[in-house]
This record gives C-alpha cells, sequence and structure tokens, in this order.
C-alpha cells in the first residue's frame, strides 16, 4: 500500500507541475492581502482597464458574414445572428452580453455561456455562467470535453441538461491566454502580488489622510504632563486637527508648548510613489496603454497623435481579446464560411480631413462607390452612387490599354511593343489635386506670415518664413502627391509593355526631387516676400501687399507649379515604369502646336533607356528632367515614347 499512496502522489505531484495556474480564489500575497474578484476592482488601476476594455469591446458594430469566393456578405437570416448581434436572451440585448464576457475573462480568464436550444434544435438564447460555477470534466474512455454547472443563488440560466453537465455543443468557453488546454490563465490570478500592492498602497494612502492629526509639525511640552492634561490636549487636538478637513488648521498652544514643522517621511512619501508605479504595471497585466486609464506622467511611444494613440491601442490591446471572441463564437457557428467580426472603424476614424482623403483613395482606385462613402458617414446614398470607378490609363496586368486610353492623342496605332507617357492635359484631376494642396499650403503660409507681421512689423522675409519648417511640411505635401501619381502612371506604363512596376524602387528619388522642388519654391517665396516689403514703408501697406501677394500665389503660382510638378513626374513615373518592365530604346517627342525649337530638332532622338537626350546644349533623361535647366523646362509639353527593340531599329 505504501508503494500505491507514492505512486499516487507522485502523479499529483506531476499533474500540478503540468497543469496551470489554479482559477482566481482567495489567496494570500506578500503584501498581507488576499485578492480575490470584487477586491481587486476596488484597484482603480484594475477598474479602469477592465472597464475600458469591456465597453470599448462592446461598443463596436458586430455582425455575421458570409463568405463566396472573394465576396463578403452579411447574414441575418442564421438563428446565431440576432443572438450574437441584437438580443442574446430575453434580458440581455448583445452589448451587455458582450461587455459581460469580456469583464469575466479580464478578471477570472474564463467564462462560460450556456446555449439554450428549442424543441428544434436551434439555439434562441445565450445565457453568461460565471466560471465559479462551472468545472471542466472528461469523459472516461473517449476523453469528451464536458462541462458540470453548479448555479449560485443569484444565478440563472435554463440548463436542461440532467446533473448540469452540459456537452460542448451547449457550452461557449470563452478564454484568456494560458498554458492549460482547458482553461485560461487569470490576469488578477497570475499578477495578484502587483494588485494587492495597489490595493495595499491605496489603502494605506486612505488611512494616512484619515489619521494625519498634525497640521504640518509636531508640538512638544516641556516637563511632564499628568494624566488629566494629557488627555485634555490630545482631546483638544484631535477635536481641532485630526481627519482630512481640518488638517493644516490654526494651531492653539498653551503653557510652553512649542509646534515645530515636519515634512513626510521618506516612508510614507517612497509608498505614494509605490502607489503610482503599480498604476503602470497593472494597466501592462491587460496590455492597456497607461495613459488611457489616467497614468500620464509617462509619455507613450504610439505616437503623439489621437488617431495613432486609438491605432496602438486597438492593435495591440483591443484586437487579441475581440479575436478570442470571434473564434469562439465559430466554433457555436459550425459553418467556415460563416464567421463574427467585431468592426473596430469607429475607433480608428480620425479627423475630417485624413478621412476623406482615405475615401478619395478608395475611390480613385476603384474599391469603394460613392454610395459606400456616404454609408460610412450616415449620408443618404445618392442616384448612381453604386458605380466603382477607375483611374482611366488603369487596365489589367499584361493587357492592352482600354478602348478609352487608346483614343487619347498620340496614342492611336502604337505597336504593343511600345508605350507613351501620358500629356498634362490628359490628367487634370492630377493638377487639380496638386494645385488644391500647393494653394493650400501657400493660404496657410501667408496666414503664418501676416500673423508674424503683426507681431514683428519690421521683420526681414528671413525671420517671417521659417524656411526649415515649411521646406519640411512642402517636401511631405509634394512626396505624398508624386508617390500616389508615380503608382498610377508607372503602373499604367508597365502594364502597357506587358511586365510590372514596384513603385517602393522610386521612393528615394521622389523623396529627393520633392525636398528639392520644396526648397526651391519656398525660396523664391522669400526673395517675392522680401522685395514686397523693401517697396513699402508703413505697416498697413505692408501687410496689404503681402496679402495680395499670397492671394496671387493660392491662385496663379499654384496653378502653374501643379502642372510642372504633374509633367516633370509623370514623365519620370513613365521612364521608371518602362525600364522596370524591360523597355530597351526610349524616343523623344514633342506635343503642342508650336514646339521650342530646341525641342523640334530633339523630336524623334532615339537612345538607350538608361541614357540621356541631347536637347539643346543641355542632356536629360526625360522632358522636365531637372539637368535641362530652367530655360528647357518652362513650358515644355514634350512625352516620351518607350520602346522594347533596338535604338537602330527606330528611326
Amino acid at each position: 500500500m505504501p508503494v500505491l499512496r507514492d505512486l499516487f502522489r507522485a502523479r499529483q505531484e506531476r499533474r500540478s507541475r503540468t497543469r496551470s495556474m489554479p482559477p482566481l480564489t482567495s489567496r494570500a500575497t506578500a503584501a498581507g492581502i488576499n485578492v480575490t474578484p470584487e477586491r481587486a476592482l476596488q484597484v482603480a488601476a484594475v477598474f479602469s482597464s477592465v472597464r475600458l476594455l469591456a465597453e470599448t469591446g462592446s461598443m463596436l458594430p458586430v455582425g455575421m458574414y458570409e463568405r463566396k469566393g472573394s465576396a463578403r456578405l452579411p447574414v441575418s437570416e442564421h438563428p446565431l445572428s440576432p443572438l450574437l448581434t441584437y438580443q442574446a436572451n430575453p434580458t440581455m440585448e448583445a452589448g451587455e452580453f458582450w461587455a459581460q464576457v469580456l469583464g469575466w475573462m479580464l478578471i477570472r480568464g474564463n467564462v462560460g455561456v450556456y446555449v439554450e436550444r428549442s424543441n428544434g434544435g436551434l439555439p434562441v438564447g445565450l445565457w453568461p455562467v460565471s466560471w465559479t460555477s462551472v468545472e471542466p470534466r472528461r469523459v472516461p474512455g473517449t476523453g469528451e470535453l464536458v462541462y458540470k454547472i453548479t448555479l449560485d443563488s443569484d444565478e440563472w440560466a435554463p440548463i436542461r441538461e440532467e446533473g448540469g453537465l452540459v456537452r460542448r455543443e451547449n457550452f461557449l468557453h470563452f478564454k484568456a491566454f494560458g498554458v492549460d488546454p482547458i482553461e485560461g490563465l487569470s490576469p488578477i490570478g497570475m499578477a495578484r502580488q502587483s494588485v494587492a500592492t495597489g490595493y495595499a498602497a491605496a489603502s494605506y494612502i486612505g488611512s494616512f489622510f484619515k489619521r494625519d492629526a498634525s497640521p504640518g509639525g509636531l508640538v512638544s511640552v516641556p516637563g511632564k504632563l499628568d494624566d488629566a492634561q494629557y488627555e485634555r490636549l490630545t482631546r483638544q487636538w484631535k477635536d481641532l486637527h485630526e481627519g482630512f478637513d481640518n488638517a493644516h488648521g490654526l494651531a492653539l498652544l498653551e503653557a510652553g508648548a512649542k509646534w515645530e514643522k515636519t515634512s513626510l517621511s521618506p516612508a510614507d512619501a517612497q509608498f505614494l510613489e509605490v502607489y503610482k508605479l503599480t498604476r503602470s504595471e497593472i494597466a501592462g497585466i491587460f496590455g492597456v496603454p497607461p495613459h488611457m486609464i489616467g497614468d500620464v506622467e509617462r509619455s507613450t511611444s504610439w505616437g503623439s497623435g489621437i488617431e495613432q494613440q486609438s491605432l496602438g491601442y486597438v492593435i495591440y490591446s483591443l484586437l487579441p481579446w475581440l479575436t478570442r471572441l470571434e473564434r469562439t463564437a465559430g466554433r457555436l457557428i459550425g459553418d467556415p464560411s460563416l464567421y463574427l467580426k467585431f468592426n473596430p472603424d469607429a475607433l480608428l476614424r480620425g479627423d475630417t480631413t485624413q478621412r476623406f482623403g482615405a475615401y478619395a483613395q478608395a475611390k480613385q482606385w476603384g474599391w469603394m462607390s460613392t454610395n459606400e462613402i456616404r454609408a460610412k458617414e450616415d449620408e443618404p446614398p445618392v442616384d448612381g452612387g453604386d458605380e466603382l470607378l477607375v483611374p482611366l490609363n488603369m487596365q489589367p496586368l499584361g493587357s492592352t490599354a482600354p478602348p478609352a486610353q487608346r483614343a487619347l492623342p498620340g496614342r492611336q496605332g502604337r505597336a504593343s511593343e511600345s508605350a507613351e507617357t501620358p500629356s498634362v492635359e490628359e490628367m487634370p484631376a492630377w493638377i487639380t489635386r496638386h494645385y488644391e494642396a500647393i494653394s493650400e499650403f501657400f493660404a496657410e503660409q501667408g496666414e503664418r506670415v501676416l500673423a508674424a507681421l503683426g507681431v514683428a512689423p519690421g521683420a526681414s522675409a528671413e525671420d517671417l518664413i521659417d524656411l526649415t519648417a515649411d521646406n519640411e511640411e512642402l517636401t511631405e505635401i509634394l512626396f505624398r502627391l508624386a508617390r500616389g501619381l508615380t503608382a498610377q502612371v508607372g503602373t499604367a506604363t508597365a502594364a502597357e509593355l506587358g511586365g510590372t512596376f514596384v513603385v517602393e524602387e522610386t521612393t528615394a528619388a521622389l523623396a529627393a526631387s520633392a525636398s528639392s522642388s520644396a526648397a526651391n519654391i519656398n525660396e523664391t517665396t522669400v526673395e517675392k516676400l522680401r522685395s514686397t516689403i523693401a517697396f513699402k514703408d508703413a505697416d498697413a501697406d505692408v501687410r496689404s501687399e503681402v496679402r495680395d501677394m499670397f492671394d496671387g500665389m493660392s491662385e496663379s503660382r499654384a496653378r502653374v507649379l501643379a502642372e510642372a510638378r504633374v509633367s516633370q513626374t509623370s514623365n519620370f513615373a513613365g521612364h521608371e515604369g518602362a525600364k522596370q518592365s524591360g523597355a530597351t530604346t526610349k524616343t523623344w517627342r514633342t506635343w503642342g502646336s508650336n514646339p521650342r525649337k530646341t525641342h523640334a530638332r530633339a523630336d524623334g532622338q532615339t537612345v538607350g533607356i538608361r541614357e540621356s537626350f541631347k536637347v539643346g546644349t543641355r542632356e536629360g533623361r526625360w522632358p522636365h528632367d531637372h539637368r535641362l535647366g530652367v530655360d528647357e523646362i518652362a513650358g515644355c509639353t514634350c512625352r516620351l515614347q518607350f520602346n522594347r527593340e533596338d535604338p537602330d531599329a527606330n528611326t
């Protein structure tokens, strides 16, 4: 028998070593605090973290969808759809259901949901069950997992199974991260020491203020007091100064008593620091950024904008929990083509400019229609708003150009072994986009200059314009526009030649071009501003002239710059698209009724794809190449033709 007992004990020890941390119960800690869920929620950081995750998760739109090929269609007829998205059971709507499920997962690491079924076997209700009322069991012989449910007196669920033994098809087990195949780990149970320390710190601070009976110092009395005097002085002091409301009040002293000022003891001061530290630790336990539960003493590295911080919270804090909910619910659905989906887009809306910019890009590239965009903004549909639009020169990879593109001037009769850069006239949308962005930059720059003039009327042009900041801002604007235009033109050119285009390979060149253009534009603005200020003496005249100057720049100069940038970028993009697609040569083509003489002489000149054209006394790789100089770039309407043939064969 001793051998059997030893064998049994060894088996139990091996089992205890391989099992995960036991479910959360009242367990003592080094701080002398028994951590329970109720007590843990009294710690502000725990309550804030649990509430934040549970409420943001439950507030999100949730729906059932069906996969049909590449399409994702909403499902409303499935019997589980209303339970998971609208009303979980007759006493609990879906939002409250998900909040309770998330809350229990965050506190205990596990939560059960009993599936009530009709006589026909269809699910008609989902009832959350506290994990303390659940005992997972294995059926001997088969290993099937069943759940023994014993409801507490304050719980109710329509459990029909005899003895409360519920099979998996009628029970959803939502669990947190864990190393046990059956149960998840309780975040609070695993970090009970930090939670207990936070609870003890909060309790100590509260009792510290309650017990604080000093006006900020100590009272000393010469000689020895008898019992009556001691009791009188103690009672008087407590009545006048004990408690938070009486702290630091006026102290009346008699019989030679003296008051000496004291400061907070090092131990008390350190305890306050411990309390602050536990907030950050508890936030880390739940994966919540500290600043979102009120701990703003430490900066976040997730970005400075609200959108960046919200994105970090959704991706790294909330989505892991939502994914667990979706996967567990998918087991109940039982059909691989159907799935549950929480939509966190409401938390990532961003500001108006960023949101509308994303809509514009989605509409331009044909994956959102006008009415789909309006639906996201809760606006009614419009006639014709369901049509998907694509750029004119977009086409399937390897195909010839679409009819509308082949009909453009200068493209009739082109062989499939050649392609041509688009003219500025073919891209009015890109010109408008550049014009609006540059015009807005000039307008804002003008407002900054006028505001600076109001503060320092006699300032110089160099003092009024921060070239470093304005160059960075304009570079970012020009680079973003150039990258989008390059992706479109480069892809279209490559497609005409039967190849592919990788816009990332042009990033460095685009950034350098945007930086150079921004510096030239702003240096010209400083020169114009210097001239404008120099000819006016009165402050009012200076402000009026400066306003007129920037108004003119926002109109005429912005339009000229927009056309130049579009022409320069489209030629560069076409050149890069052709080069990546294996084009061997390129031909200079004039376009327009009255080309300049040097360009007319260059018309038809064919060189290798990596070589330069000779235009006048200069050499350049494409029209509007900065190597040609300002005189050869200004007003240029020339284009390039790209070929897959030997230079000597093209005449």
